[in-house]
Formats: C-alpha cells, structure tokens, sequence
C-alpha cells in the first residue's frame, strides 16, 4: 500500500490543490497508469508517458517501487507553485528487492486556465525560482468544440436512449442490473472520440472464468468547470456477472482525476465484450451523453 503525508506550510487552498497535483501524479505512476501521470504535465522534460518511465527508471525509481511519500516544503506564489516529494523507493539488485533508499522529486507547478499543471520535474536537484517558466497555455478542453458548435440531436442519441430503456426495464423485471434512470431525451450527443480524451476503461491483462476481477474506469477532468451527474453503463454480456453494471461517478471537479471499478465474475474462457458503455453527464448547464468503444476482456 502507498503511504502518503504532507508537511510544510499548508492551509490555502492553492496548496491543497497542488499536493493534490502531485499525489495524483506520484500515485498514477507508481501504480503503472503512467498514461494518466503523463496528464498531469505539461514540459520539456518528458516529451512522451515512455519517456517519464524511462527518466525514473533511470534515477532508481520504478513503477511499484515507491513505498510512501511526503510533500515537504510547498510554496505557492501566485500561479507558480513549488513542492518536494520525500519518497521511500525499494532499492532492487538482480531483480530482488534489497531495501531501501530515499529519493527527492523536485516540481514545478503553474496554474493555467485554473488549473494546475506540473511543468517541471526534478530528479537532479531543487529547481531554481529563478529558471525560466514554461510558457503553457489553456488548450481546448475536449467539449468546447461541442458547447460552441452544439449540433443536432442525432440517431446516436436516440440508440443511447434505447439501450437506457432497456436497462431500466430489465432492472424493474428483476434482472437485478442495478442500473439508474438516466433521462436523455435532451442529452446533446457526444462523438466517442471526444470522450476518449477524458475517459479511459482499463481492463486486467487476463481474467480467470468464476474469478472476480476489476475493470477499472478513469475519468479526469480537463476544464475549468464542474461535471455533474457522471454516469457510464455497461452493457454486459450474459456470460459476464456484474452487480451494478452503472458506475456513478457524481461531481468531478475542474483538474480532478477519479477511478470507480466495476468488479466482474466471467463465466466462459475467451474474447468477451462490454458493449457500447453509455456515458452521460452535465456540464455548463447542459447534458451530455454517447458511447465508448467496447472494452475487451480476455477471459482464460
């Protein structure tokens, strides 16, 4: 388990939010979602996720080998924010676990479109306040084409509208799929594209046939505005069990990162399918809905 502590001179809420940051960073990496620390970045210092892995490889820090951290020595000054991470790393030799070691992780943070992003990370050494800044600015967040453009409702929209329907009766003939009701007769469809920026499934390498086992779905929020009422709902097939096939995520703050996990039992050995998982939301005042490509299992 990953400990985590704070220290330093905490209270505003500007520190909440950048240890928040840099947790989230830290923990994402450590569990192997180097994909999802990567989001957190904005710099010159890791071009790609690979990249990342690579450079804290190469200071001793693998994926999985950070025991605990703390934050010490937070400083926020306007919208340049500075922390250090302590961290307790297992040390390996020839691939065994030899103790430990301590390593410091210096960042730099600056807000942007009232959002914190880390745009520089030390391995070497504290960063200067003096080093020049990044020069990062608020990229479209992946719904503002469709707040500027809202297009017409669309048959996808309508094929959603079914699915949740169908789901709604199944629940009240006792199927027991837990799913809610979920209007979207309104709801302004959203491409799968769109929503693949902000919203990743995450499937195990492999599932055992009788085994319980976790498909996690991660949702982070880029803008600068709160989601509400965040719902996604599998469509499962039979020979996959899941007791509540709707995850709700409720509010997602601006910059925020949350997991929830469905926990599936599969029944047959083979390649099976969540179908189409429907996704609806409210954002700026409006409601949004559409479907994530199918998330693969591999069932052995």
């Amino acid at each position: 388990m990953l400990l985590v502590a704070g220290s330093g001179c905490l209270g505003s809420g500007g520190d909440e939010v950048v240890n928040e940051t840099v947790t989230s960073f830290l923990t994402s990496f450590n569990e192997g979602d180097v994909d999802i620390a990567f989001s957190y970045y904005e710099g010159k210092d890791f071009l790609v996720p690979a990249t990342l892995e690579i450079k804290f490889k190469n200071k001793g820090i693998l994926v999985g080998s950070i025991e605990q951290f703390e934050l010490k020595d937070t400083v926020v000054q306007d919208d340049v924010a500075y922390t250090t991470a302590v961290c307790t790393v297992t040390r390996f030799e020839r691939n065994k676990a030899a103790g430990t070691d301590e390593k410091l992780i210096y960042f730099r943070l600056q807000k942007v479109g009232g959002i914190w992003l880390i745009t520089k990370v030390s391995l070497d050494g504290p960063i200067s306040t003096a080093e020049a800044l990044e020069n990062v600015e608020a990229s479209p967040t992946p719904l503002d084409p469709i707040i500027n453009n809202i297009p017409i409702i669309s048959g996808v929209t309508v094929a959603i509208l079914v699915l949740g329907v169908y789901l709604n009766k199944k629940e009240k003939s006792g199927g027991g799929s837990g799913a809610p009701v979920v209007d979207i007769s309104t709801a302004v469809p959203v491409e799968k594209e769109a929503l693949a920026q902000f919203i990743r499934a995450m499937p195990a390498q492999m599932y055992s046939p009788g085994s319980k086992a976790p498909v996690d779905v991660w949702i982070k929020n880029f803008s600068q505005q709160q989601y509400d009422n965040v719902t996604i709902i599998g469509n499962f097939p039979g020979t996959v069990k899941v007791k509540k096939p709707a995850l709700s995520f409720g509010k997602i703050s601006p910059g925020e990162t949350v997991k929830k996990t469905w926990v599936v039992t599969p029944s047959v050995p083979g390649w099976v399918a969540i179908e189409d998982p429907m996704v609806v939301f409210d954002y700026a005042g409006a409601r949004y809905s559409g479907q994530l490509d199918p998330v693969w299992l591999n069932v052995q």
